[in-house]
């Protein structure tokens, strides 16, 4: 991840105050900072790992090495791992005097160890259709009956829109983009 994203802002403004909610896909934990503010309890997860990235194709493989070569200084695995292994403690140490759980751990694994349930959940970890779709259906497991499900990335990586549009569809869910924020959603239960 590279870059921030400023439609978490207005994301945040749409979080309402108490509840108890997740970010799939932590990076530095900007956004984590915004939601924070608004929550009783806040659940952090992500890899923070060069292993996800192994599992995309040599071309996505590629223009990883290719977009990260600068921040990290260097294109061998060993580095970009010591970078990732930084950033991580950044966000433990960010977040450690606040109401949060960090989780070092794909999102498969905290969907099938985590037992409570949440007020929402925002999905920013994975960006490929499978994957999404994939967050998207594990997200019924964990929410309330009256849960919400927030996105970043829908008008920008097809993957992600395409992934959206079936979990709606195929659970028959309401769905706002149109009156939103650049590329954010929200799928209400």
């Amino acid at each position: 991840m590279v870059g921030n994203n400023p439609g978490a802002k207005e994301t945040a403004k749409r979080i309402r105050k108490n509840t108890v909610g997740a970010e799939l896909g932590v990076w530095r934990g900007e956004s984590s900072s915004l939601f924070v503010e608004k929550t009783k309890h806040l659940h952090l997860v992500d890899t923070w790992s060069v292993e996800p990235y192994k599992e995309y194709s040599k071309e996505m493989q590629e223009r990883y090495v290719n977009r990260y070569r600068k921040l990290v200084g260097s294109e061998r695995e060993e580095d970009f791992q010591k970078y990732y292994d930084n950033v991580y403690n950044d966000v433990k140490n960010k977040f450690k005097n606040l109401p949060v759980t960090v989780y070092r751990m794909s999102t498969n694994e905290w969907f099938k160890t985590f037992k409570e349930k949440l007020d929402w959940i925002y999905v920013d970890a994975r960006h490929d259709y499978d994957g999404v779709l994939e967050d998207l259906r594990n997200c019924l497991n964990v929410l309330h009956d009256t849960g919400v499900i927030y996105g970043d990335d829908y008008g920008n990586k097809p993957g992600v829109k395409e992934a959206v549009d079936q979990f709606v569809k195929e659970n028959d869910l309401h769905f706002n983009f149109n009156n939103f924020w650049g590329d954010q959603f929200e799928i209400f239960l």
